[in-house]
């Protein structure tokens, strides 16, 4: 008994950076339309968006420091962190006016290996990763779990990659 509580606890210990079994129902793989989150198959993203409470303090610097920002999230829709973090994201963007257009979300599987290569050429190792790029340059990233807050790491990237225009 006790060597099953160590496995659990070092399953559920894991998070989002482990591999596991890939036949698991609700998976998305590959470029997804945001409409998609809101399928009961893949959990609670429409209510974490819902009910998540964005830092008002931000929200006014972030509008000013988007512009000319591109976004892809990889993503996995069976992942606790990415059901948490991706509808705050959303939410953000939502309300500082971030163009939908420039926010691509890519489905990983539990392998978070993509077919096209892409997860190679992004060096994609936990999800979520939110990748933000000006033109084909990489200005920053936020890997799994923000350092502060998602609404503060997004700031700092932003306004880093402002600075350097």
């Amino acid at each position: 008994m006790r060597a099953c509580a160590v496995f659990l606890c070092l399953l559920v210990s894991a998070g989002c950076g482990s591999t596991g079994d890939l036949s698991q129902p609700g998976v998305t793989v590959g470029w997804m339309d945001r409409e998609v989150l809101a399928d009961p198959a893949h959990g609670d993203f429409a209510l974490v968006y819902d009910t998540s409470r964005i830092g008002e303090e931000f929200l006014d610097l972030i509008r000013q420091v988007h512009e000319g920002i591109d976004v892809i999230v990889f993503l996995g829709t069976w992942c606790p962190d990415s059901r948490r973090e991706v509808p705050r994201f959303l939410k953000i963007a939502d309300l500082t006016g971030m163009d939908a257009e420039r926010i691509r979300l890519y489905g990983l599987d539990r392998t978070k290996r993509s077919s096209d290569g892409l997860t190679d050429r992004f060096g994609i190792e936990r999800v979520p990763t939110f990748i933000f790029l000006r033109g084909e340059e990489e200005v920053g990233r936020i890997v799994e779990v923000p350092q502060t807050t998602l609404e503060g790491d997004l700031l700092s990237i932003l306004a880093r990659a402002r600075a350097t225009e």
